[in-house]
């Protein structure tokens, strides 16, 4: 199964995983794509990415994290095997303004 993929860096005074996850549904209901990762940075360096329309994973799933000792979700971790392929969408940089 094909999958998208969009990044996404926070403005610098943007942070937070709450604030991660509002952009990141945000950015979902503008975009079709579906099954869509939108990986969300912040200027720190922690990172959240976040699955939206995947079979039998709930919305806004988290399904990467900078935090290597994380434990997913089983429904992501039963969707993982079934990605063939991660279509770059590209980048997207906020402005300061953004988080104003």
């Amino acid at each position: 199964m094909d999958v998208s993929r969009v990044s996404i860096h926070l403005a610098e005074n943007e942070w937070g995983n709450h604030e991660m996850e509002r952009i990141a549904r945000q950015y979902a209901a503008e975009h079709p794509a579906r099954p869509l990762i939108v990986h969300v940075y912040e200027h720190a360096g922690w990172w959240l990415s976040f699955l939206f329309g995947a079979p039998g994973v709930p919305e806004a799933e988290i399904c990467g994290t900078a935090n290597d000792m994380a434990s997913l979700s089983r429904p992501v971790e039963q969707f993982r095997p079934k990605i063939a392929r991660v279509i770059e969408l590209g980048t997207v940089r906020r402005p300061v303004e953004c988080g104003a």
